[in-house]
Order: structure tokens, then C-alpha cells, then sequence
């Protein structure tokens, strides 16, 4: 159907008046218009030596407008020419594919019991729809939520995953001791009073305030610490982008007792490097929120 569509817009199936108004908008011939129109200015300039100065006076004010109208059909050629980034290029991750299944990560008599108790129905329904949705509307190949409770000495968990996930089965259920999370533990810190996340370690402005931990974007993992710390990402993958999961402002403010020191996050991984656009960010920061109204 694709191709239907495109051999129907093609240029061989236009009618001559169409064909003819698409060469004279296009960028080439805007391009070779607006350079011979400033061209024959200035020859006329050159060649042209009138006495009269009134007929100067006046030749030089429509040559004025010649220049204006021939430079703005060549500036409005150079805006349409197609200048591309370097885009990277898009490796194939190593892990087993869910098959679009979110994976729980159930609890095997260890600490993270209080994290996986308060899934309900409504609550599980939503991280799988969240989960699922990133892996369909941005470039993630990877969906994993995480919990962490410091105030119990407890370390991040994995408690649903979903996607393409690690070959080792140990490290889609938990995060080895002897790594360390600098870079997922920003989502426990309070940045009270800054504007937007942080890209590849830089602060990103924003539109509004927001209390509570700012989003974290790794557009490449080759540097430490990324490169290692992300043992629940394939071993392979391109970038990170880590989430905070923000209870509504109301339960964040207040000492409340359905938090119990428990704070999650959201980390997306991805197959090619700065493939996030700032639009696509500020969309995966609204699904998470969603989770974080029912934490």
C-alpha cells in the first residue's frame, strides 16, 4: 500500500501543470533563479552608464527591489535544501526478546518484598501498559522498572521488565553487588528547584519547576559509568534513559505512609545512540508519571 501511495505522488503520474509548478518551487531552481537574477543586477550596474539623474536615481531604487526579490528566492532555495545529521547506526541487541510480554520479576523471599506487595490489579495493568507503550512509540528497545528503598539499606531491583532483555537470567532479576548504581541513584535525590532533567550529564532547561529527582539521559554508553553500570540493559546497548517514577506532588511533600521510603524509576535502553529527540523525553516522562500516580 506504501508503495501505492508513493507511485501515485511520484512525479511521472502529475500532470504537466503540477510537474512544471514542482520544478519552478524546488530547491535547485530556486537556487539558479535567485543567483541569475543577481547576477543580471549587477551587469546591468556595470554595463549601463545613464546620464540623466533622475533615470539613475530611479534605476537604482528598482534595483534595489530586483536584488531584494532575487535574494530571497535564493535564500528560499538554500532553506529547502536537505542537510543531514550523521545519524548512528543501529546495532542488533543481545538478549532474549519478551515477545512483547512485560516480565515480573517475583519476589523470592528477599528484601524486596514491601516493593512487590503493593502491586494490585489496577497498578500492574498500568506499568504493563507503560512499559509496553515505550517500546512502541520511541526508540526503547528495553523497558525496565526498578525499585530502591534506602532508608532499609535496600539496593535497586528489577520488578518488571520488558523488551529485550539480558542473556543472563541473574541479571534481569537483580543488579550484582559489586557494581555500583552512581548514575540510577540520582532518582533518589531531591533537585528541588531546577528547571528540566540532564542530558549526558548536562542540565537541561525546562518549561516549569518540579520537586523530586530530574530524568537522566545517556545519549551513548561507551563512557563510564554507563558503559557498566547498566547490567539489566543488553550488554550491547546504544544509550539510557533513566526516569524518575514522581508521586503526585501532594503524596511527595508529605511524610506518607503507603511510601515507606520506596522510590522507583524507569530505565528505557535503546539499540542506536542519540536516538531521543527532547520531544520524545518529555513524552516518556508523562507515561511514567502515570505509574507514580499509583505508587
Amino acid at each position: 500500500n506504501n508503495n501505492n501511495n508513493n507511485n501515485g505522488n511520484s512525479p511521472s503520474n502529475l500532470s504537466p501543470i503540477d510537474q512544471l509548478l514542482l520544478t519552478l518551487t524546488s530547491d535547485r531552481t530556486s537556487l539558479l533563479l535567485g543567483s541569475i537574477g543577481i547576477l543580471l543586477m549587477l551587469l546591468n550596474r556595470l554595463i549601463s552608464f545613464p546620464e540623466d539623474a533622475i533615470y539613475e536615481a530611479s534605476r537604482s531604487r528598482i534595483d534595489l527591489l530586483g536584488v531584494f526579490a532575487a535574494g530571497s528566492v535564493l535564500l528560499n532555495g538554500i532553506s529547502k535544501l536537505d542537510v543531514e545529521s550523521v545519524v548512528a547506526d543501529r546495532v542488533v541487541l543481545e538478549g532474549v526478546n519478551s515477545e512483547g510480554r512485560v516480565i515480573w520479576i517475583e519476589d523470592n523471599g528477599d528484601e524486596r518484598t514491601a516493593a512487590v506487595v503493593q502491586r494490585n490489579d489496577e497498578f500492574q495493568s498500568t506499568v504493563e501498559w507503560a512499559l509496553s507503550s515505550f517500546l512502541k512509540c520511541s526508540s526503547a528497545q528495553t523497558a525496565i522498572l526498578l525499585a530502591s528503598c534506602p532508608q532499609q539499606s535496600q539496593r535497586w531491583v528489577p520488578l518488571a521488565t520488558a523488551g529485550i532483555l539480558p542473556l543472563d537470567s541473574q541479571l534481569r532479576s537483580s543488579i550484582p553487588e559489586t557494581r555500583g548504581t552512581p548514575i540510577l541513584d540520582r532518582m533518589l535525590r531531591e533537585d528541588d528547584g531546577i528547571k528540566g532533567g540532564s542530558v549526558g550529564g548536562t542540565e537541561v532547561a525546562g518549561a516549569t519547576k518540579r520537586k523530586g529527582p530530574k530524568e537522566s539521559y545517556l545519549p551513548t554508553l561507551q563512557a563510564l559509568p554507563g558503559k557498566v553500570e547498566f547490567t539489566y540493559l543488553p550488554s550491547n546497548a546504544q544509550e539510557a534513559l533513566i526516569l524518575p517514577v514522581l508521586r503526585p506532588e501532594e503524596k511527595s511533600e508529605s511524610e506518607d505512609d503507603d511510601n515507606d521510603g520506596w522510590y522507583y524509576a524507569v530505565v528505557l535502553g535503546g539499540d542506536t545512540a542519540k536516538s531521543f529527540a527532547p520531544r520524545d523525553i518529555a513524552w516518556c516522562k508523562e507515561i511514567a508519571s502515570w505509574i507514580g500516580e499509583l505508587v
